[in-house]
């Protein structure tokens, strides 16, 4: 993909693209409220809508273009779209151009979700190690955006706000100028390159020994997809499909969390304190993911992450004080890095081009189009619905990960009997040469040098010489 200078650039874009597509979700209200005096809810749930659906649209095509030109071009060439038309939202006078605008700066900034893969496998120790630097990005800007955010909608014309985020994105594409440049013999990230999995390079049939446990390599979920570069896209439906309920069941307690909190008594800096809880459990968990990969399992962290994680989730739905509310946020957030890591690595082993992880992008983005759906439909019996739902959807998740069996104990293979030697070439006495036992004895000829002695008797003496008879006499 890129040489070692541009994994940064790249998991810059990986955050860069989580802020402005789902990490500022809770502030849009506000913004269209002060900016353009839009007052209804729907207005919000309708531009997040369509901006999530021009993602699912756009990552196919992305993933098709994967196949002919090299990831590396792409993503700059959607960077440079994402300079223009977050411009244009700086610029724009009504929530409708608003609208359009991020419609399709969304579609731009997609193609950076398919590099994941390539950043994971090119990480120098491993998958596993990449998908956790790639995770610790994603939540590290959802904190940031959390800033951004409140930072937004605190100004008195929050548009003003705006062009912190165009002069990101310029930042940005300098970056992937001068240092997101395609190897010159490596093929377009569409084709199964030796190198790309989590990260920029590495080895192509399969993640290393460091990312594989007992139960395989990424066990679980993938089990019987295509490998490396044989991974077809049919075969990444059923991750795809787990991916999506996933990003449902931990999306949808988003959008009404802050509500909830302001409701239970918890102050504004309160509720947002607490709504950025889970991604700091997630960073403050993510050393210790590897070492229980390896005593665990892949598919046992994959299940006891999910469950501590609807625990979680179900314990904010019972309490409304603001200290177990904390409590149950870092335990949620625990349970969370642990269950993402397990199902990155698992994906990111399943799928071997951009064009099969588009499948698998195209699933999460098309979970982060249902949560919000899943959460309003809750929400309208009580605000606390959607933690239990989304509880409730990672505990049957949990349960159909399935626990790899015990490996069998191998039996020592016997080594094969070395081959015997051949034995030497003999005359018979019906003339003509052949091998066989006999030819080790008497009857043995050199075929190096003649005999030294006369033969016995009846067979042909040396070259020129007559046959000797049993009753000669010398």
């Amino acid at each position: 993909m890129t040489g070692r200078h541009g994994r940064p650039v790249l998991l810059a874009a990986a955050g860069l693209h989580m802020v402005t597509q789902s990490a500022l979700a809770p502030f849009y209200p506000a913004l269209f409220r002060a900016a353009y005096g839009v007052e209804a809810l729907a207005a919000t749930g309708l531009f997040l809508v369509v901006c999530q659906v021009s993602a699912v649209v756009a990552l196919p095509l992305w993933g098709r273009a994967t196949r002919r030109v090299p990831l590396a071009r792409l993503v700059t060439a959607g960077q440079s779209a994402a300079v223009l038309l977050a411009a244009g939202l700086v610029l724009a006078p009504s929530y409708a151009v608003f609208t359009g605008v991020s419609v399709l700066l969304v579609a731009a900034k997609a193609v950076v979700l398919l590099a994941y893969p390539g950043l994971a496998r090119s990480h120098p120790r491993g998958v596993l190690p990449g998908v956790v630097q790639y995770v610790a990005v994603l939540h590290a800007a959802s904190v940031a955006a959390t800033l951004l955010g409140g930072l937004v909608v605190s100004v008195p014309e929050p548009r003003t706000a705006l062009p912190l985020l165009a002069l990101l994105e310029a930042v940005l594409l300098v970056a992937c100028l001068r240092l997101l440049r395609p190897r010159a013999a490596a093929p377009a990230e569409g084709a199964p390159a030796s190198a790309t999995a989590s990260g920029t390079g590495g080895p192509a049939s399969g993640p290393p020994a460091s990312a594989q446990g007992a139960d395989g390599p990424a066990g679980g979920i993938a089990d019987g997809a295509a490998h490396g570069a044989g991974a077809a896209v049919g075969a990444m439906w059923r991750p795809a499909l787990y991916v999506l309920l996933t990003a449902v069941a931990v999306y949808a307690a988003r959008p009404y969390f802050t509500e909830y909190a302001a409701g239970a008594g918890a102050s504004a800096g309160t509720a947002t304190l607490l709504f950025v809880l889970p991604h700091v459990a997630v960073l403050a968990l993510l050393p210790a993911a590897a070492p229980l990969r390896a005593r665990l399992g892949g598919r046992r962290l994959l299940r006891y992450g999910m469950l501590v994680a609807a625990a979680g989730l179900s314990v904010q739905a019972a309490v409304t004080e603001a200290g177990w509310l904390a409590v149950a946020r870092l335990v949620f957030g625990a349970g969370l890095a642990l269950g993402q890591v397990a199902l990155d690595e698992r994906v990111i082993a399943a799928t071997g081009s951009g064009a099969a992880y588009s499948v698998v992008a195209m699933g999460q983005t098309a979970g982060l189009l249902l949560a919000p759906l899943v959460a309003t439909g809750a929400a309208t019996a009580a605000l606390w619905a959607p933690l239990l739902v989304g509880g409730a959807l990672l505990c049957a998740l949990a349960l159909a990960a399935p626990v790899a069996p015990a490996a069998p104990a191998r039996r020592p293979v016997k080594a094969p009997p070395a081959p015997r030697a051949p034995f030497p070439a003999y005359r018979s006495p019906s003339g003509g040469w052949r091998r066989g036992r006999a030819g080790a004895g008497r009857w043995a000829r050199s075929s190096s040098r003649p005999p030294l002695r006369a033969p016995l008797w009846g067979f042909p003496g040396r070259a020129g010489s007559s046959p000797r008879r049993r009753n000669d006499v010398r």
